[in-house]
C-alpha cells in the first residue's frame, strides 16, 4: 500500500482503465473490411459490472485510422491532417445530431465518432491507390464510388444496430454517404 491504503496489485491495468480493448478494435476492423461478418450488438456495446449494456465509445481505433489516412495522403505529397480533423469533427457532430433526431433510443456522440472512424478504413486504401492511378481516370472513378458505397454500407449497418433502427438503413446511409464522399474528395484530389 502506498499512503492511501490501496494496493497497486488491486489496480486495473492501464489499457482497461483507459477503455482500450484490443479485441473490440480487432472485431470492428474485421467487420468493416469483411462484408460477410455481421455487425452484432456485442461489437457495438460492452457490459459493465452490473451487466448493463453501455455504448462502446472506443476512439483509439478511429484516431489510428485517421492518422493512417493522413499518412497515405502524404505519399502524394499532400499534408491534409487539418482537413481530415476538420471534416471529421464537423461531420461527426452534424451526423450525431441527425442520428439522434432519427432514432428512438438515441446515440452517444462518441459512439457516432467511433462508428464513422472505423468505417473510414476503406478510404485509407483509396488514398493509397490514388498514388498509382490518375484522379480523373475511369479506374479511380469506379474505385471511389465503390469505396464510398462500402464505407456507407458498413457504417449504416453499425448505426442500425446501435440505434435499433433496422428498417431505416437506407435513410441512414444517405447522410453518411455524403460524409464519406467528402473524405473521398480529400483522398483522391
Amino acid at each position: 500500500t502506498m499512503g492511501g491504503g490501496v494496493s497497486i496489485e488491486d489496480e486495473p491495468p492501464l489499457l482497461e482503465e483507459l477503455g482500450i480493448d484490443f479485441t473490440k478494435i480487432y472485431q470492428k476492423t474485421v467487420s468493416v473490411l469483411n462484408p460477410m461478418v455481421r455487425v452484432t450488438e456485442d461489437m457495438m456495446y460492452t457490459r459493465n459490472q452490473e451487466g448493463k449494456l453501455e455504448p462502446d465509445n472506443d476512439l483509439a481505433g478511429p484516431i489510428l485510422i485517421a492518422l493512417m489516412l493522413g499518412a497515405s495522403m502524404m505519399l502524394r505529397g499532400k499534408l491534409h491532417f487539418g482537413y481530415i480533423y476538420g471534416l471529421g469533427v464537423v461531420g461527426c457532430t452534424s451526423l450525431w445530431l441527425v442520428m439522434t433526431l432519427m432514432s428512438k433510443r438515441g446515440i452517444d456522440i462518441y459512439q457516432t465518432a467511433s462508428i464513422l472512424g472505423y468505417c473510414l478504413l476503406p478510404m485509407v486504401l483509396l488514398a493509397f491507390f490514388s498514388v498509382f492511378f490518375s484522379a480523373t481516370g475511369p479506374i479511380m472513378t469506379v474505385l471511389t464510388s465503390g469505396v464510398v458505397g462500402w464505407c456507407s454500407w458498413r457504417s449504416s449497418d453499425m448505426f442500425t444496430v446501435s440505434m435499433e433502427a433496422h428498417n431505416e438503413k437506407a435513410l441512414i446511409a444517405y447522410p453518411v454517404g455524403l460524409f464519406y464522399a467528402g473524405f473521398a474528395l480529400l483522398a483522391v484530389f
